[in-house]
């Protein structure tokens, strides 16, 4: 898995695209203090693997520029876990999964929840 630095992963995935390689997903951990966000990529047959880390008060930058079918995983990770994206387009605010009712970002991580312990809920 090759480790980016946040503020080189838009130039990653751009690299990817050059390099003709394929978006498959895009998958969101949150560790407690950040969000860890592995971004998938398929060229050739061979899946290639991109880490990188957002704090939880930050936004990380939306691959939709890139990769327009991004919009949907990125508004799914937005759903799920709060995590903002910058020029996310389209931006479905949060409610591409969830209904407006529904409690918000069901997958964050508690603050005060113990390391290894159920999510409150």
């Amino acid at each position: 898995m090759k480790e980016v630095n946040k503020a080189d992963i838009l130039s990653e995935i751009q690299a990817m695209k050059d390099a003709q390689a394929r978006f498959v997903t895009m998958t969101c951990c949150d560790t407690g203090d950040a969000f860890e966000l592995i971004y998938s990529f398929d060229k050739e047959l061979e899946l290639i693997n991109v880490r990188t880390s957002f704090g939880k008060d930050e936004s990380a930058p939306s691959a939709s520029g890139i990769y327009s079918c991004a919009f949907l995983i990125e508004n799914e990770i937005k759903d799920q876990f709060g995590l903002d994206f910058d020029n996310l387009a389209p931006d479905f605010k949060g409610l591409l999964l969830l209904s407006q009712d529904a409690p918000p970002t069901p997958m964050r991580r508690n603050n005060n929840q113990e390391e290894g312990g159920k999510v409150d809920g």
